[in-house]
């Protein structure tokens, strides 16, 4: 990685980029490890930027407030009277600021848009001229799930084995909000001997995460095996469903 590198990850999370380069970089995400490391990081660090910002706001307040409430003397003559009423509202407050801290501090369930990075659709032959599959994948790439589904669902058509053309489809009614029908597609090739089983696992238990369904979701994550290409991930997200 060099500063160029970071430049470019920069204008990536920052909406900057067109298209094109938006493709070249899940590329390369998909490509190269060392990359795919620094993006994966820069994305997470993406996913809660508003929510840590009312953590350390809400911080701030509790600091004010405590301050406030447990000193004693000043100009005000009623505050050195203590007496066990005092102490016991005392008592009560910190109850509640510990309670407070806790519940803004501790993890959140994980979000379906932090894992759904998707590789970029490759369904061309290099060289080999074909528009509704390079429409395809034009769509794809710049994020037109909808428009890429109808472009899949017309090749699909016309290729019904071709396993990568259903697995886009899938991604694309995941994108569009119709999980359960991506789960009717996914769970045939989940269950078969392809390459492509455990990327649909994968999708399958993103589905499921999309809708909130964490049991499901952990359900499909552990079918996933250890030697798969998506276990690294698989046990990353795994482990957030647990904690959260």
């Amino acid at each position: 990685m060099n500063e160029k590198d970071f430049t470019l990850l920069n204008d990536y999370f920052n909406g900057l980029l067109p298209p094109e380069a938006e493709r070249q970089v899940l590329e390369r995400v998909a490509n190269d490890n060392e990359f795919a490391t620094e993006f994966n990081l820069r994305r997470d660090m993406e996913a809660f930027p508003r929510r840590n910002e009312q953590r350390q706001a809400f911080q701030e307040t509790l600091k004010r407030v405590g301050l406030d409430f447990f000193t004693e003397g000043g100009s005000n003559p009623m505050r050195a009277r203590v007496n066990w009423g005092r102490w016991m509202a005392v008592a009560a407050g910190v109850v509640l600021l510990i309670g407070a801290v806790w519940f803004f501090n501790r993890p959140g369930p994980p979000e379906y848009r932090q894992y759904a990075q998707h590789a970029p659709l490759s369904l061309t032959v290099r060289g080999a001229s074909d528009q509704l599959k390079s429409s395809a994948e034009t769509a794809f790439a710049a994020g037109d799930y909808t428009k890429a589904l109808q472009n899949l669902e017309q090749i699909q058509q016309e290729e019904p084995d071709n396993l990568l053309v259903k697995l886009s489809r899938a991604i694309c009614l995941i994108e569009t909000g119709r999980t359960a029908d991506a789960r009717t597609v996914l769970e045939p090739v989940a269950e078969g001997a392809s390459a492509l089983k455990t990327e649909a696992r994968w999708y399958l238990a993103l589905s499921w995460l999309k809708e909130n369904n964490y049991e499901a979701c952990k359900a499909e994550l552990l079918k996933i095996e250890a030697s798969a290409s998506r276990s690294r991930e698989a046990k990353k997200l795994l482990n957030q469903l647990n904690n959260s």
